[in-house]
């Protein structure tokens, strides 16, 4: 079991809901933080859609407001304010930051924050034994709505030997 702090945008939540597949990253992390703005999006502003009744119920993710709002302000002028707010408490706590849209990546990484992704979610999932298959997975991520690249899914199933 990972002791890392994980700290989740909406995406990789919203994309694993759909699937039916939540319990895959709680697997994998056991605990999530997601900021105000995340928890509004997903299960406020989302209310009805996949996640919003399994994030609001849920235990082990846990919803913390980013004192730094000063840094939210300036990240809002290039991100939403779900990934600002991702960005800000990832760094605050000095968490990995669980996330799939490549600015806020770039963006992460230029802060020092590690990054983990869905792809990585999963690969970490199969390494662990919690899944048999990454490309199984994957197909139905996407069959669900999740959107990736092929050079990502190139490079994950390569990775795992799939």
């Amino acid at each position: 079991m990972t002791t890392t702090l994980i700290v989740s945008d909406s995406g990789p939540l919203i994309s694993f809901s759909r699937a039916n597949k939540l319990w895959i990253i709680y697997e994998v992390y056991k605990a999530v933080i997601i900021p105000t703005e995340v928890y509004n999006e997903i299960v406020v502003k989302g209310r009805g859609k996949p996640g919003a009744e399994e994030i609001k119920r849920s235990r082990w993710i846990t919803v913390r407001e980013p004192k730094n709002q000063d840094e939210v302000t300036r990240l809002k002028i290039k991100f939403d304010p779900g990934e600002s707010e991702s960005i800000a408490l990832a760094q605050e706590l000095t968490a990995t930051l669980l996330a799939d849209e490549r600015i806020a990546i770039k963006e992460a990484r230029s802060r020092g924050l590690k990054i983990t992704s869905t792809h990585l979610t999963l690969e970490e999932a199969k390494n662990r034994g919690f899944i048999a298959s990454v490309k199984k997975e994957l197909e139905e991520l996407i069959a669900a709505g999740f959107r990736t690249t092929k050079e990502l899914i190139t490079e994950s199933l390569q990775r795992m030997g799939e």
